[in-house]
């Protein structure tokens, strides 16, 4: 496959094979709505090696719908942070005032379950046809599948369930928790189909659980850069776990996961900001660790991408806020992700200060990959896991994590002089460094910071019955075991 048809990560045979998924999926989403991409029989797309590892890639499509990874699962985690300013476009979720028939909501919701349901799908199939292919590559393809279905859990049971810390052991209701498959619509249809949520913890526990078996079979690196950064390695599934454990609040986990990125032979190194993010580096990033790769033919849609709404090549309408530019420990005349990454609209209007990111202008608006995982995420979740493990005092290697994420960046070096001090500036480091991409309110609940007051926007409680989207009306309305959110 040449590096062309991979920047559309899939070609009609496992896009084909692998939608039919959703024709046939309850999985969250009305049966009916649901379209193929193209009509292939899935017998055939599993009928050969080579087809079995054209699904397998093609199970990477869902993640570039654009309600999920294709732009805006990231955007509505960030539009309820203090980083960017409200968005016209997406009114309601920065105001926390959203509604249970909010297209917002379902689109959110269906998404997420249309990446897992693939998934599924997909690993149903290959146990059927495991004999088609080797021992090695079908291990390989179910580790893919978990990394996948826990990228999309994650996200799906922090946008709609309260953080994992809310209750002192993480039973308040999560997301439901679906790892099959649907044969057909009629078993879709079938009233033991109507499940209940699971509770966060269940999700947890599973995305744990196969993020593990992942780990030990994924490759460190693939042999290929394009796959290096766009598909599921050991790196990935690591990095992930270590971001599962941080939001658990559990230090020593998230520490030894860190870690075993940081160590990994796979290479990984910090680099220049604007390096990381400049679109002829994707393929060649020693930072980028995993991404979600995009172009033109994933994003025909002026509405849809994160260039598109980010960036001043596209719509440019969510700009950065005065919270960040403001926010300490932070020069943006100086540091790089200030003085590069983020420019001043070029206007006629000398009056106009508006900023915006640059981390997704791609060569267009809409080729920008997604960035999911990072090195410098991985060394700031080490650094906050030992400084909230050692509180007697500011622990110097978890300072030497925060500086290193820094100095490469322009940054000058901070010295705090307590373990809370070193806390506050891992936390402000966070927003420095991952605003855009899809951690921003996400990082006030699980530290349970109230999110202040800002732009004209109220201030909201972390742990408020408004900080979590409501269900869809729809899945509530047709499944009586399918509990709302509470004020929905």
């Amino acid at each position: 496959m040449t590096h062309k048809n991979k920047s559309n990560f899939t070609k009609k045979l496992s896009i084909g094979a692998v939608a039919l998924a959703s024709t046939i999926a309850f999985s969250c989403s009305k049966v009916n709505d649901q379209s193929p991409y193209a009509k292939l029989d899935p017998n055939a797309a599993f009928s050969t090696p080579e087809r079995i590892g054209k699904s397998a890639v093609g199970m990477y499509d869902a993640l570039q719908n654009l309600e999920f990874f294709g732009g805006r699962v990231l955007i509505y985690v960030d539009q309820r942070g203090l980083d960017a300013n409200k968005a016209a476009y997406f009114p309601n979720v920065a105001t926390f005032d959203m509604l249970s028939n909010s297209t917002t909501a379902f689109n959110c919701w269906s998404g997420g379950y249309r990446t897992i349901n693939e998934t599924n799908f997909f690993s149903q199939k290959l146990k059927e046809n495991e004999s088609k292919v080797s021992p090695e590559s079908a291990a390989q393809y179910y580790a893919e599948s978990k990394f996948i279905r826990s990228l999309a859990y994650f996200y799906l049971v922090n946008i709609y369930a309260q953080t994992y810390t809310f209750s002192s052991d993480a039973s308040q209701p999560g997301v439901p928790l679906i790892l099959t498959a649907p044969k057909d619509g009629a078993e879709a249809l079938d009233p033991k189909n109507k499940v209940p949520r699971n509770s966060v913890k269940e999700i947890y526990d599973n995305m744990i659980k196969e993020l593990t078996e992942a780990a030990n079979v994924l490759p460190v690196k693939t042999g290929d850069g394009f796959y290096d950064h766009a598909r599921a390695t050991k790196g990935a599934a690591q990095a992930l776990l270590a971001r599962i454990y941080l939001y658990q609040g559990n230090w020593t986990k998230a520490r030894d996961l860190a870690d075993s990125v940081l160590l990994s032979s796979a290479g990984y190194a910090l680099e220049n900001p604007v390096t990381v993010f400049a679109s002829a580096n994707y393929q060649t990033s020693k930072e980028r660790i995993f991404s979600v790769a995009m172009n033109s033919a994933d994003n025909p849609n002026t509405n849809n991408a994160l260039g598109q709404h980010y960036g001043a090549k596209g719509r440019a309408d969510i700009s950065i806020s005065r919270d960040y530019l403001s926010l300490p420990n932070f020069d943006v005349k100086t540091d790089l992700r200030g003085k590069s990454l983020y420019n001043i609209v070029l206007s006629s209007d000398k009056k106009d200060t508006t900023f915006y990111t640059a981390k997704f202008f791609g060569t267009s608006a809409f080729d920008a990959w997604v960035p999911v995982l990072r090195l410098a995420e991985v060394m700031l979740i080490k650094a906050e896991a030992l400084a909230r493990l050692n509180t007697a005092a500011a622990d110097p290697e978890a300072i030497k994590l925060l500086n290193q994420v820094r100095v490469r960046a322009s940054a000058a070096p901070l010295a705090p002089a307590t373990a809370a001090d070193l806390i506050t500036n891992i936390l402000t480091e966070r927003r420095i460094e991952l605003a855009f991409e899809g951690q921003g309110v996400f990082d006030f609940q699980r530290t349970h910071r109230d999110i202040p007051a800002h732009a004209g926007l109220a201030a909201q409680a972390w742990n408020g019955k408004y900080t979590i989207f409501p269900l869809p009306f729809a899945e509530v309305d047709r499944n009586p075991n399918m509990k709302q959110n509470e004020g929905y």
